[in-house]
């Protein structure tokens, strides 16, 4: 019983973190979350165990969206043109879709865009943005299958 109350009050604590939440969040155990004004939720996500969260460019992230245990979403990077003088940020929003799922371990990078109905395998590294009605994997994440 007393499970159940903790994880209501922290479902509260970590909506109130996010710029915007769609109904029927739900965080299955604590992570990490910079820049929350700047990421949207969408309906029905859900976040896992040991998830990091960085919105400094924006994140947009769709309805029925489960994102699996110490998956990585960043939005911001080092600008690789200035590296070796300036070691200057740049932010770019990352948007994810509808009924994704982020497999465990999976890496998302600054700019991405993944469709809806994708799934992402486990251990992914997303670089380049991922059409809908699919499955990726690998590193770096390929489309495996069309649905």
């Amino acid at each position: 019983m007393l499970y159940i109350i903790f994880r209501k009050i922290r479902n509260i604590y970590y909506k109130r973190k996010f710029y915007k939440v769609g109904d029927g969040f739900f965080a299955h155990g604590n992570f990490s979350l910079k820049n929350g004004e700047k990421v949207e939720l969408g309906n029905n996500v859900s976040i896992n165990d040991g998830v990091y969260i960085n919105g400094q460019g924006g994140i947009s992230i769709g309805d029925d969206v489960s994102i699996s245990a110490k998956v990585i979403i960043v939005s911001t990077g080092l600008d690789t043109n200035e590296f070796a003088s300036k070691k200057r940020h740049v932010d770019k929003k990352i948007i994810i879709g509808n009924n994704v799922h982020l497999g465990a371990g999976a890496i998302i990078n600054p700019g991405i865009t993944i469709g809806d109905n994708v799934i992402i395998g486990s251990g992914s590294v997303v670089t380049k943005n991922i059409s809908s009605r699919c499955i990726a994997v690998g590193n770096y994440a390929k489309k495996i299958k069309e649905f």
